[in-house]
């Protein structure tokens, strides 16, 4: 597929550079020029087919909004897509790097070399970190030396946690300190840290709690209730338009009110999207430290919300469908 390359680098101009670093972290394996041509050509194909089909049923302007904004959509679950994935690599770089540091560190004080204490550490349970490590022990068996080694393990790895821990080990052996008392120490330290975290974390998930029910759970029923008063309001205000006009004054016009029952239901569905949304987003950053996490809770929040809503809009018509405005 040598077109769509070339279609990628004509969009890109050949700067692909922070694009190719963020496949890396995401451990994508596509060429960059062809990711983007690829992508290129599906935003196109969504492109012209909501086009199509918001130009039959509405016009052109209609056509043109929907197109973009489904272009817009596009790209940014992309990129949220691929964020998430250098995310969770990271993440559980983090999670097993105490462990494979203890590892290294229990191998350099029986007496291994360092370049068959870091092969020896590389266990399937570390999972792709394992390989990292391996290919370390290899550049150290290969001539480079035991810093160069341990900075070759963050790349391709979005974590600041895990880079920062290398730099000060590498610090820490160029001040002469021995290498396996920093990698036990350093691994200690993060495990304190990840401790402190969850600490942290279960002071505050009553934050969270809050948010879940607000959005999830109140925000539906609440709307709910408002859609039923705006059909009684509307339909009473109907009634009292039509009897003050009969029977008081013919020269005095009260006007029904404007805000219909269908209005408000739109509004209703537009608001549990943002809602739940934004709501899966904060929850996220509070539980995990990031946002982006919030993106698979998106619709987990947005069905329960549209079922509770659902739910009480028929609990809500059962109770309320008998009256009637007179």
């Amino acid at each position: 597929m040598r077109f769509i390359e070339i279609l990628g680098r004509i969009i890109t101009k050949g700067h692909v550079k922070k694009l190719k670093q963020e496949l890396s972290y995401a451990d994508i394996k596509e060429e960059p020029f062809r990711f983007i041509g690829i992508n290129f050509l599906i935003c196109l194909f969504l492109a012209l087919i909501s086009a199509f089909y918001l130009i039959i049923f509405y016009d052109l302007f209609y056509a043109l909004a929907g197109s973009m904004f489904l272009v817009v959509m596009y790209d940014i679950f992309l990129s949220s897509f691929i964020s998430l994935l250098a995310g969770q690599r990271a993440k559980y770089a983090e999670s097993v790097l105490p462990d494979a540091l203890l590892l290294m560190a229990s191998n350099l004080r029986s007496g291994v070399p360092p370049e068959e204490a870091l092969v020896l550490s590389a266990r399937p349970e570390f999972g792709f970190l394992s390989e990292r490590i391996k290919d370390a022990g290899k550049k150290l068996a290969t001539g480079a030396t035991i810093q160069e080694a341990l900075l070759f393990l963050p790349q391709n790895i979005n974590s600041s946690l895990l880079r920062r821990t290398i730099e000060l080990i590498v610090e820490g052996i160029n001040s002469g300190g021995e290498i396996s008392t920093l990698l036990e120490s350093t691994a200690y330290d993060i495990r304190d840290t990840e401790s402190i975290r969850k600490e942290v974390r279960s002071m505050i998930f009553v934050y969270a709690l809050f948010i879940f029910i607000a959005a999830c759970l109140i925000a539906p029923v609440l709307y709910a209730v408002s859609i039923q008063l705006a059909g009684v309001l509307s339909k009473l205000s109907q009634a009292i338009s039509v009897q003050f006009l009969v029977e008081k004054s013919p020269t005095v016009k009260l006007v029904p009110t404007g805000i219909s029952q269908e209005f408000v239901t739109n509004f209703a569905y537009a608001n549990l999207i943002i809602t739940t949304s934004f709501g899966a987003l904060i929850v996220a950053l509070i539980n995990r430290g990031d946002e982006k996490y919030g993106i698979r809770y998106i619709p987990f929040f947005l069905g329960l919300a549209l079922l509770l809503f659902f739910i009480a809009r028929l609990a809500l018509n059962a109770f309320f469908g008998g009256i009637r405005v007179v």
